[in-house]
């Protein structure tokens, strides 16, 4: 019996230690992408709400370096980059933070926006990436994210990274971008921005 009971509090001393390394690796995330991935800062993508399979997607293509992050700094806190961060984890790890955060809510960023490329956007999005990133942008489907009320610094460097090159994406997606004029990119963050907002 005593034994029994040394084996058990043993594997509950092993269960809290691990639930309490998860927190910290949570809590690590949070510094950068705010409490429960929903960021305040606009050059940090919201996380929350991602789906499980994306969050693993995502984190696989910063492993190979298929996408180069930026580096990046918050005021009194050291400077990450994605990728190292991405090479730092453990495939459990990865899974268990996917799991994480797809459960948490989004939370769209409050952005100014401009109707009337808003409307032009709108337009645009129907026609070249609602396949894809349905419901106006605003469910994730496997490694499409959330575009409705993600902020519109992120979203407007990652269209950069496509065309530059410093992010891989699908051949089909990137001929669909190269098509695009940059008064095109901008009504989109603006139509994106503007159905964050309805969301709320």
């Amino acid at each position: 019996m005593l034994r029994l009971c040394i084996f058990i509090s043993l594997l509950m001393t092993a269960a809290t230690a691990h639930a309490s390394d998860f927190v910290g690796l949570v809590q690590s995330c949070e510094k950068c992408h705010g409490k429960d991935g929903n960021s305040t800062d606009p050059d940090v993508p919201i996380i929350a709400g991602f789906s499980y399979e994306g969050f693993l997607n995502t984190m696989e293509v910063f492993r190979e370096d298929y996408r180069i992050a930026l580096r990046y700094q918050k005021p009194g806190e050291p400077e990450t980059v994605m990728n190292e961060i991405a090479k730092g984890l453990s495939d459990e790890e990865v899974r268990s933070l996917a799991d994480y955060f797809s459960q948490r809510d989004f939370i769209p960023a409050r952005q100014d926006v401009n109707s009337a490329l808003a409307e032009r956007g709108e337009v645009i999005h129907k026609k070249s990436c609602e396949k894809c990133h349905s419901d106006n942008g605003a469910h994730p489907v496997e490694d499409a994210a959330i575009l409705a009320g993600q902020w519109t610094p992120y979203l407007r460097r990652q269209f950069d990274n496509f065309l530059s090159g410093k992010r891989w994406v699908p051949v089909t997606m990137l001929r669909r971008v190269r098509k695009l004029s940059e008064e095109d990119i901008e009504a989109l963050l603006n139509f994106y921005s503007s159905k964050g907002m309805q969301e709320r």
